[in-house]
């Protein structure tokens, strides 16, 4: 058997991703919302859960992390829910919500 520590590639449609997003930002605190590394990590999850991987022969994935061609589709379906309107990005740090690191995070509206 061999191990696999390239990115993760989905086997998701572009109406099955947005759909996925949404599900994600929906499941999430609509005050401090979800980096985008975050929001990757829980698209595997799911991906994995739905058989939604894809996968060769003899190979175990054991990577955590989105192809870049995956992430260049989840940026552009949340640049499109930004452009209408569905979430905005909550811009660095606050103090407040207790975001520290200083990384950006995408809001439901």
């Amino acid at each position: 058997m061999n191990y696999d520590a390239n990115p993760v590639h989905l086997l998701y449609n572009a109406e099955e991703m947005r759909d996925r997003i949404n599900m994600i930002m929906d499941s999430r605190d609509h005050t401090t919302g979800i980096t985008f590394v975050n929001l990757c990590y829980q698209l595997i999850q799911i991906a994995f859960q739905e058989n939604k991987v894809k996968k060769t022969e003899g190979v175990i994935i054991t990577s955590e992390e989105l192809a870049p061609e995956e992430q260049v589709q989840v940026s552009r379906i949340l640049w499109e829910l930004i452009w209408n309107h569905k979430v905005f990005l909550l811009f660095g740090r606050s103090e407040l919500l207790g975001l520290s690191n200083g990384e950006d995070r995408f809001v439901k509206y």
